[in-house]
Parts: C-alpha cells; structure tokens; sequence
C-alpha cells in the first residue's frame, strides 16, 4: 500500500505516515503550525485501507473498529473496504451476504458519528471482465471534526487504466463558506418602514365554509 503527496503540499504542512500495526491500513497524519481548516485543530489523519475478504467473502481483513475510532482531531477515512451495502448504491440488488457482512461497518460507522461522502448514483469501480458489473466497494467517511469543511465529494477523475477511478473529496475552511443574506438592521429606515406598516391594511379572513355552502 502506497500513499503519493504532491510537493507543493509540503510548503505548508508535515505529512508523516503512520503505522498502526494493522494490516491493510495506512494512515498519513497532517499537521500545521497554523490551524487548519480555519478551525482550532493544528492536525488531522487520513486512514487509508484496502481490506481483502475471506471465507468465502464473509470475514474481511480490516475491522470496523479499526476504522471509525474515537478521535480528539479530524479524522477522514478512505479506501476499498471490499463491501457492497444499499446505502452507497441503492439500485443495487444485494444478497443476503453482501448485507450481513457489510452492515456491520455502516453501523459501527454510523454510531460513532462517522458520515457516508460517496456521491450518490457514482461507481468508483468499473470490472475489466463482463462477468462483474459496476459497484461502489470504495468508501469514503469522514468523522464529526472533520464533517463541517468537507463541501463534496465526485467520482468524475478520467481512468487511472485499473478498474477503479479516483474518489475526490474537497474540503473547505470555514470562514470562506458563504453565509445566508439576512436583513441589516443598522440601515433599515425605521420611521419610513412604521408608517407603512401602519396604514396598512389587512383584510377580513374569508368565511368558513359549511357542508351546506360546499353544495351549494
């Protein structure tokens, strides 16, 4: 398992993978002297997995647990986690193992507050056999301190030439969110806005009809 940085990324920030001592996990932990994300959090880790299947695709290499852990800081967590689950691709027709085996991973997920960022109605995976269709067994979670700055997420990137495209996931600091018009107070004219208000007039509400006017 490989993880690539561009090097412009370096100018302002450290990068350094982390080795959790599971297998088919990565993590690259980011950090800052300055805040990041215009948020108080000087770093944030991105867990990258790949998680194979065994026993007849029941058992996967990777836990739940291992991924949706309880965090002080910004946590994002990618990679092809091997499961299919309706979720992530509702049109898809999934067997009794694909739902028992997959569940356990949106709830785990789910119950620690982690959020589900695949666009909708896009696969992320393309089989090169015909035997195989279209899937969405690459994922991508963010967790409750990192929710707020991710702004999307697409599956649009050209072919890498595999059989999987590029998820992308774009983030955004706070304080470049644009914020809802809403009335100003300090240059609303008051006495004009008073003396409209008081000649105007409401008129009466209509009477109620009866069952016997309806018929008529």
């Amino acid at each position: 398992m490989a993880a690539f940085v561009h090097m412009s990324f370096f100018s302002n920030y450290t990068v350094l993978p982390k080795f959790t001592g599971e297998h088919d996990v990565l993590a690259l932990d980011i950090s800052s002297h300055d805040p990041l994300f215009s948020t108080h959090f000087h770093f944030f880790r991105i867990i990258n997995t790949y998680s194979t299947n065994s026993v007849d695709h029941w058992v996967h290499s990777v836990q739940p647990e291992t991924l949706f852990p309880d965090l002080e800081f910004c946590l994002l967590v990618v990679g092809d986690i091997n499961i299919n689950h309706p979720p992530s691709d509702p049109m898809r027709a999934f067997s009794l193992r694909e739902i028992c085996s997959s569940t356990r991973y949106f709830e785990n997920g789910a119950e620690a507050g982690f959020a589900h960022l695949n666009p909708m109605g896009k696969y992320p995976r393309y089989p090169l056999v015909r035997s195989a269709r279209p899937s969405v067994i690459d994922q991508a979670f963010a967790n409750p301190l990192l929710l707020p700055i991710v702004k999307g997420g697409e599956a649009s990137l050209p072919s890498t030439g595999f059989d999987h495209i590029r998820i992308t996931i774009m983030l955004a600091p706070l304080s470049l969110e644009k914020k809802p018009l809403r009335p100003s107070s300090a240059h609303t004219d008051w006495a004009t806005l008073a003396r409209n208000m008081a000649s105007c007039n409401v008129p009466p509400a209509p009477t109620c009809l009866t069952p016997t006017k309806l018929h008529e």
